[in-house]
């Protein structure tokens, strides 16, 4: 961390917690909070909202740190055991490059994860017992976009998204103990807008029932990280998990159906098996939830 500066002066990456942070949540999305302008044209011609247009969610995992720093073991030694040291050769940049757990590469047997380079079967089977193994809390905000739109919701969709997540946070953590967030960066523009918003919502706005003293207290600083760090020589393992989970929830989410990578996870969701509008929470609140 960066100490001439403070978190909230400007977007920074973060390379290791202080001695005296507990938690880290780390933060993925899934969906497009840009298709908002698209819905509403839908909506005002009566067209039909794809299902894979609804719904924006952001998943965030929060750990401990004994239990961050087994997972992150468990993971380099997935990736030593499928590829040298965990490197592979990038054939689309000719380079050498660490493995990032990436779920959509995953899923579409993508470089590294093609079948010529690994026994992918195996692989799946190795990176499902990692994830329902690894000790964390799962929670996840989703807005239905198109509902947003008919109540005339004016807010920004990713900081309303986020604002409730900061809430689930705090009720699924400890008092007296310190956390940090960690964010995958975006873009300098986006980065810099929702930094702004955060500083606001923590430091001046609070959350609902939340006041500002309270979520200065349990949080110390809110970062943006790439996956990929040192070039492409290393990963940051918690941004890899979140990514991971946040696809089955969003799945769950739009078909409103159990798979197996969902039924995989579901038991680390905040107040399991209750979790709904707790550890995962729709907004705005459809009337099946």
């Amino acid at each position: 961390m960066n100490k001439e500066s403070n978190w909230w002066d400007y977007p920074q990456k973060i390379k290791y917690w202080e001695p005296d942070i507990d938690y880290v949540m780390f933060i993925d999305e899934n969906g497009n909070n840009g298709k908002l302008i698209d819905i509403y044209r839908k909506l005002t011609n009566n067209v039909e909202v794809d299902i894979d247009e609804k719904y924006f969610t952001i998943t965030g995992c929060i750990f401990d740190r004994s239990n961050y720093s087994v997972m992150r073991n468990d993971i380099r030694n997935l990736k030593n055991k499928y590829w040298n040291e965990g490197f592979y050769y990038d054939t689309k940049h000719n380079e050498n490059r660490y493995v990032c757990l990436h779920s959509r590469d995953i899923r579409k047997h993508i470089e590294p994860f093609n079948d010529t380079n690994i026994n992918y079967t195996n692989f799946i089977i190795d990176l499902s017992n990692i994830l329902k193994q690894t000790n964390c809390k799962i929670i996840s905000v989703s807005i239905n976009l198109e509902e947003y739109i008919r109540q005339g919701k004016i807010e920004n969709v990713y900081e309303k998204a986020f604002d409730l997540l900061l809430e689930r946070y705090i009720y699924a953590t400890e008092n007296n103990k310190k956390g940090i967030i960690m964010l995958e960066s975006r873009g300098k523009k986006e980065d810099k807008g929702l930094l702004k918003h955060i500083y606001e919502v923590i430091h001046n706005k609070g959350q609902k029932k939340i006041k500002p003293k309270e979520l200065e207290k349990k949080i110390k600083g809110v970062y943006f990280n790439p996956k990929w760090y040192s070039g492409y020589v290393s990963t940051f393992s918690g941004l890899e998990i979140v990514d991971l989970f946040s696809y089955p929830i969003h799945q769950y989410i739009k078909y409103k159906k159990e798979n197996i990578s969902f039924e995989t996870i579901k038991e680390k969701i905040e107040s399991y098996p209750n979790f709904k509008n707790k550890g995962i929470k729709i907004y705005p609140k459809e009337k099946d939830g």
